[in-house]
């Protein structure tokens, strides 16, 4: 076993972290037997995957785990690690016409997870539906695993990088006011939008789906607060594995980019907007940007392995327990690409709570482009703001109310020593 370098970040935070979900919705009711041998069919193509945490002297490794990921009919989420999940740091449960898929940080971050999520969604439509599927762009049980598939971008050694200068970003945003207030509870909104007519809409504006929602958000929160006195900044998540040379890495392998919207920038069309938009991103993800910032990370789990013990590695990542990102974040994770399957699919959703501040999440499945807005306020404002402005861009979409809900914080915490040496084997750094 290696000590866990992706992901640390994840490991150290008071009461440990909640639990990060894929919820996916299905035209049809699901069926718990067949759901059930499609996840021991997918299982089979990823075993890295049945894992379990140990800590051992305050450091993390990540420890096979013999126990099989248990499927249940609920609608709760449970403690990733914890006995009712057999210890695992994945857990899959259905009901009604849900599929949730909930995992660790620690363990993959969720370009790293979504390959599974395809192939048991595979597997189950080809049971429920009696047919076999074409397969193409699916992993299936019995392949062997991808060049890098369980390789750690923050190893030991830093990126190699050249001379170039690096951009100047902006990472100083308005701070929302409603940041301000004590967190009591979390709030989430789903929004659908009509997939085609986004997409069309996102083009004709020289724009992607992340910069077009990036965009929309900040032009809400200049009209809620006009007298905004900092750059309204949108921290995007980014996927590093293309410029590190990792694209088959399942493990977190993300970096953030960061958009301004000026008093400048509002003054420009929606279209030159997302033009300047995609040339500051094109800039921060010049490949030796992208590894200066992967050596951050590397230097960071650096200082975390000088310490000795657990509660010194609490101690100096304790800024992670209240940390809130201004402006705002989106995070982007693509396309299902469930190829013929994917008409059985009628949106996904990604969520967590456990995190201040104001949260995007997208997701383009079925015939929509899902928006999450994920928030640690109670107030409504901005998601009103926000589908107003849908509206006056003429986006078809459909909305929940405002939903109370709480992802489950983890229960990782096994403790490691010569007994967990004799049962895991050696302990590698």
């Amino acid at each position: 076993m290696k000590k866990i370098r992706s992901g640390q970040a994840y490991l150290y935070r008071d009461g440990g972290i909640r639990s990060t979900v894929f919820d996916i919705r299905m035209k049809d009711k699901v069926r718990g037997d067949l759901l059930r041998r499609a996840l021991d069919k997918a299982m089979e193509r990823y075993p890295y995957l049945t894992s379990k945490l140990v800590e051992k002297n305050g450091d993390y490794y990540i420890a096979h785990n013999l126990l099989p990921v248990i499927l249940a009919k609920t609608d709760k989420f449970r403690a990733l690690g914890s006995m009712k999940v057999n210890y695992n740091l994945i857990d899959v449960t259905y009901k009604d016409k849900k599929i949730c898929v909930a995992f660790h940080h620690a363990l993959c971050d969720g370009r790293g997870i979504m390959p599974f999520i395809k192939t048991l969604l595979y597997y189950y439509c080809c049971a429920k539906y009696n047919k076999t599927f074409d397969a193409t762009g699916i992993r299936l049980a019995g392949e062997t695993l991808l060049a890098g598939e369980t390789m750690e971008p923050f190893g030991d050694s830093k990126y190699d990088i050249g001379n170039i200068p690096m951009p100047e970003v902006v990472k100083d945003g308005y701070a929302l006011p409603e940041n301000a207030n004590e967190v009591s509870n979390y709030y989430r909104y789903e929004i659908n939008i009509n997939r085609d007519k986004f997409m069309a809409f996102a083009k004709e504006n020289n724009a992607t789906p992340a910069i077009l929602v990036a965009l929309l958000a900040s032009k809400s929160i200049k009209k809620l607060h006009p007298g905004v006195d900092k750059p309204i900044v949108c921290s995007m998540a980014s996927d590093m594995r293309k410029e590190l040379g990792l694209e088959n890495t399942h493990k977190n392998c993300v970096s953030s980019l960061y958009l301004p919207y000026t008093e400048a920038a509002e003054k420009l069309s929606l279209n030159e907007q997302a033009t300047m938009y995609r040339n500051i991103i094109k800039q921060q993800r010049q490949s030796d940007v992208v590894k200066s910032a992967a050596n951050n990370q590397i230097g960071l789990s650096d200082k975390l392995d000088q310490l000795e013990t657990l509660s010194e590695k609490k101690q100096m990542l304790s800024f992670f327990n209240d940390f809130c990102i201004n402006t705002f974040v989106i995070s982007y994770a693509g396309q299902l690409q469930l190829g013929e399957c994917e008409k059985y699919v009628d949106s996904m959703h990604l969520y967590s709570s456990g995190t201040k501040g104001l949260i995007l999440n997208m997701l383009s499945a079925g015939d929509y482009i899902t928006v999450d807005l994920l928030q640690s306020f109670e107030s409504e404002q901005f998601a009103s703001e926000f589908m107003h402005s849908l509206e006056e861009i003429g986006l078809e979409y459909n909305s929940s109310q405002r939903i109370d809900f709480k992802t489950t914080q983890d229960k990782t915490f096994v403790t490691g020593g010569r007994q967990a040496e004799k049962y895991y084997g050696k302990f590698e750094n």
